[in-house]
């Protein structure tokens, strides 16, 4: 089982002593992990008040919670929960030097007879038995919970403690069926879904908890035994203390925000807790299961590496002046690069893969994150020879078709991802040019350029408006889902930002998918996009209906400011989507009120909070205001694309892309995966010349045809003779 996607706040102790990291979701502690950030170890801890002859008040759903951090950028979290009933404040942080968590709170009922309960439950792994539960016979009790090899202790102001299974003899259902008393006290469960709980002897006013966590049952009840003996305050300081010791964002990106720099401090700190500690540069995209309440098989899970992601949350980290965290991200990237030069879709703490397709996206990005770390003057090494060029081979060989875009549900011919390939081959280009290696160089431009030639044919219909996904490279499609994938060409340099196709396609964005919400405009993903809540609130299920995303709304923003227009109300807007808890959710529910099943309009949905991504966004946006430039740009690429002379390069063919159709006063390129020579025929076999293939030094063998004085109309026809022998087909094409 895992907890609600959509979680309040997310912390950690900074430092790599501490391997426990929390996260809070309707007012209470929702997920622990421990000792990776890949690991679920607590399932969720949650209050309970009651008194005899009632039924139990559920703290988390029946209180009204206001959260704040416990500082700018310190990742410790106060909540307030009001009930007509009661009050309870509790303060949640870690022990910088111990894998335990502290809980301080305060407990104000309203009526004498009132007393507070606990329950909380180990994560269960999917696949295995379950978990055990026991009560340590001390005074006052602690409450122990075993998941596998990782132990669980709860320590605090027990008057008993016990055990049950959930939703059968838990502390929630034996409070309910004895009318809100506590009857039946077990000392030992499980395997299964087991639990542990108990009633605090403290009936009104201060307590503390805490929770240690270890591969012992000894080391568990020892850590949290020491956590609790220094006490909640001792502990609290030395958490703040450790906190304000790390990097601080630039003063001025605090400056051109809209809330005094709040939302920028927290964006930078929840980054950095996304970085595992115990695989330096593993940064999860996000520390939730989007709709975890109805996700029982583990395979929706955020909590994993993306290289997109990834990226994404590096270069904010870099322009946001933490140039080490950057690198160690750049580093994870080099040691999880596969031999063919890709990576994998996403993967576990330890390299070990997840899901498996291939997102060509995710392989231009770690090209363009060396290019900014080298531009920053980060780099310590050399990384074209080991990393870069084997990526790039990767894209020119696989591309320009992706077997998933951006979105990761469908694969074609994407403009945000051609615009990232296209990038990263400039890259590439460069860094080949450095290394002396000219003639891969000039492949990789080459390859660039027939792509950056060809996107308005492949990705947008005839009156100019681009879409999602196309899938035909040799017919402009007719139709298709209008997205504002299109930007990435105006983010790498590609594009003008007032280029008219674009402006074009953003007038048809607005109106297909800007949805205006109460702290200002996002905008959905794509037309016909199914990954959200179901109309009537229902969890996602494979399918829905798409809601709005913040990281759009950022995109957006990065894209007014590029036109000269002001971008300081959508920092704003971003700063609204955060809340309280200053953390930006993946999506964003845009339908009317659902009080049953919590969903409020404007307000984050059940899919993933905090996105690291948005988070990243947000950074980025802040960064481009503030120093009134774009770093993403590449600047040889906006050079080569924009500043330039209108290029007419050669399309290139290859078995990945076998075009049938190419444009008139063009040469076609015809790109082999090994040496050999082309035959072509301009006259229906009756005359035919040879040519041999020329190595471009890639794996990659490269041979030009002349087709450029053809007439349109006129087919022509080649086959390939290898060194073992012929192709066995003919190829033709038809000069448009």
């Amino acid at each position: 089982m895992w907890g609600p996607g959509r979680k309040m706040a997310f912390g950690t102790a900074p430092g790599s002593k501490s391997k426990v990291w929390y996260t809070l979701a309707d007012g209470t502690l929702s997920e622990c992990f421990f000792p990776y950030l890949d690991q679920v170890a607590l399932h969720e801890l949650r209050f309970f008040v009651s008194a005899g002859g009632a039924p139990p008040v559920d703290d988390s759903l029946d209180g009204q919670h206001n959260i704040s951090w416990l500082g700018p950028g310190v990742p410790g979290f106060r909540v307030e929960t009001t009930h007509h009933e009661y009050r309870l404040t509790k303060e949640y942080f870690s022990d910088p030097e111990e894998n335990a968590l502290l809980i301080a709170a305060t407990f104000t009922p309203e009526l004498p007879d009132l007393r507070l309960y606990m329950q909380a439950s180990a994560h269960w792994q999917p696949g295995t038995e379950g978990n055990f539960a026991s009560v340590i016979d001390t005074h006052p009790p602690a409450l122990l919970l075993q998941q596998q090899d990782i132990w669980i202790c709860l320590v605090g102001p027990f008057a008993r403690g016990t055990v049950g299974y959930y939703r059968s003899s838990d502390v929630q259902i034996d409070l309910s069926d004895a009318d809100g008393r506590l009857t039946h006290m077990y000392d030992r469960a499980g395997p299964g879904n087991v639990n542990v709980g108990g009633e605090f002897g403290v009936r009104a006013g201060s307590f503390q908890m805490a929770i240690g966590f270890a591969h012992s049952r000894a080391d568990a009840e020892e850590v949290a035994r020491t956590a609790l003996q220094k006490g909640a305050g001792s502990v609290r300081q030395a958490f703040e203390r450790a906190w304000r010791a790390q990097p601080e964002i630039p003063r001025a990106l605090g400056q051109v925000s809209g809330d005094e720099g709040m939302l920028a401090r927290a964006s930078f700190a929840l980054l950095h807790c996304l970085e595992d500690k115990s695989h330096a540069g593993a940064f999860i995209a996000s520390p939730s299961a989007p709709w975890g309440e109805t996700n029982h098989d583990g395979n929706q899970v955020y909590h994993l590496v993306w290289p997109r992601d990834l990226c994404r949350i590096a270069t904010a980290l870099l322009d946001a002046g933490d140039t080490d965290a950057a690198l160690r991200a750049f580093r994870h990237l080099q040691q999880h690069q596969r031999p063919d030069g890709g990576w994998y879709q996403n993967w576990f703490m330890d390299g070990t893969p997840h899901w498996q397709s291939t997102e060509l996206d995710q392989v231009a990005l770690p090209i363009l994150l060396a290019w900014r770390l080298g531009v920053a003057g980060c780099l310590d090494h050399d990384p074209y020879p080991t990393m870069v060029r084997p990526a790039a081979q990767f894209i020119v060989r696989e591309g320009p078709l992706t077997q998933l875009d951006r979105w990761e549900d469908s694969g074609g011919l994407s403009p945000s991802t051609i615009a990232s390939c296209i990038a990263a081959l400039i890259v590439a280009a460069e860094f080949a040019g450095d290394a002396g290696e000219h003639i891969a160089a000039n492949h990789f431009r080459a390859v660039a350029d027939y792509w950056n030639d060809r996107v308005e044919s492949w990705c947008s219909l005839p009156n100019g408006q681009y879409v999602r996904l196309a899938s035909d490279p040799d017919h402009r499609p007719t139709e298709g889902a209008v997205a504002p994938e299109f930007l990435e060409l105006v983010r790498y340099g590609l594009r003008r930002p007032k280029d008219d196709r674009v402006l074009r396609s953003l007038q048809g964005v607005d109106t297909s998918l800007k949805v205006s919400l109460p702290a200002g405009p996002s905008w959905r993903r794509y037309t016909g996009d199914q990954y959200g809540e179901h109309e009537d609130g229902a969890p996602w299920d494979g399918s829905g209906r798409g809601r709005a995303w913040p990281v759009l709304t950022g995109e957006r923003a990065r894209h007014f400011f590029s036109m000269g227009l002001p971008a300081a109300e959508l920092v704003r807007t971003l700063e609204g989507f955060a809340g309280q808890g200053l953390a930006l959710p993946e999506q964003l529910w845009d339908g009317p009120d659902i009080p049953s099943r919590r969903l409020q309009f404007g307000k984050p949905n059940g899919s993933a909070c905090p996105l690291g991504w948005a988070h990243a966004e947000y950074l980025e946006l802040l960064v481009t205001i503030a120093l009134a430039g774009f770093p993403d740009i590449v600047m040889p690429a906006r050079r080569r694309y924009t500043e330039g002379t209108a290029l007419e390069p050669a399309f290139i063919w290859s078995h990945r892309h076998q075009i049938t159709r190419i444009a008139a006063g063009r040469r076609l390129r015809v790109q082999l995966p090994r040496p050999a020579a082309v035959h072509y025929s301009f006259d229906n076999w009756q005359t035919h010349v040879e040519i041999d293939a020329v190595d471009t030094t890639l794996g990659l063998w490269v041979a030009e045809v002349p087709c450029n004085r053809l007439a349109g109309g006129t087919e022509f026809a080649w086959t390939i003779h290898y060194m073992t022998g012929w192709e066995g087909k003919n190829f033709s094409m038809t000069v448009d």
